[in-house]
């Protein structure tokens, strides 16, 4: 019985030094440390944290609004259709060039024409200057079998992964 007495004394002793310390915890009394009782959330519970302070507002310097036109970025990328059409041509591979826009180019002309086309065409050398959406702006200078330079300036249509159209002008 005795056992008892005191197991329900120390839970009684225990209870009050709880309430106590918690009593101290809710009125802090000046100069005196209070002590920080941190209660751990239940799981699956979302504990929401107070607002931060914000900052002062602050001067921004906006510039005035220009006008720019910005055009689709095509599905395919267009350059690299363009390059691999002149590196079939300096591999003499007239089916792959054909194949990559010299069908649309050659103007209703037969494939065979096509190829005798580039006969006195030694070699390409291609520069891409700029794209703007399916346009390829570039410069050419094409070597011929004499020897001579041929240097042309314009712009090729990609569509569908293969040239569709070209505005080329002989410079010299």
């Amino acid at each position: 019985m005795e056992t008892k007495k005191w197991a329900a004394g120390t839970l009684m002793a225990a209870g009050a030094l709880a309430a106590g310390a918690l009593a101290a915890c809710a009125v802090p009394h000046q100069g005196t440390a209070t002590p920080a009782v941190a209660v751990a959330a239940p799981p699956n519970t979302i504990v929401l944290q107070p607002p931060a302070v914000a900052a002062p507002p602050q001067t921004v310097y906006v510039a005035p609004p220009t006008t720019r036109t910005i055009h689709p970025a095509p599905a395919v990328p267009v350059a690299p259709t363009v390059i691999a059409y002149y590196d079939a041509l300096n591999r003499r591979d007239f089916l792959t060039a054909w194949n990559l826009g010299g069908r649309r180019l050659a103007k209703g002309g037969t494939y065979d024409s096509y190829v005798r086309g580039f006969a006195t065409t030694s070699w390409a050398a291609l520069t891409v200057t700029s794209v703007s959406g399916n346009t390829v702006y570039v410069d050419l200078s094409a070597r011929q079998t004499d020897g001579s330079l041929r240097t042309f300036s314009g712009s090729y249509t990609v569509s569908g992964g293969a040239i569709s159209g070209a505005s080329m002008k002989r410079l010299s």
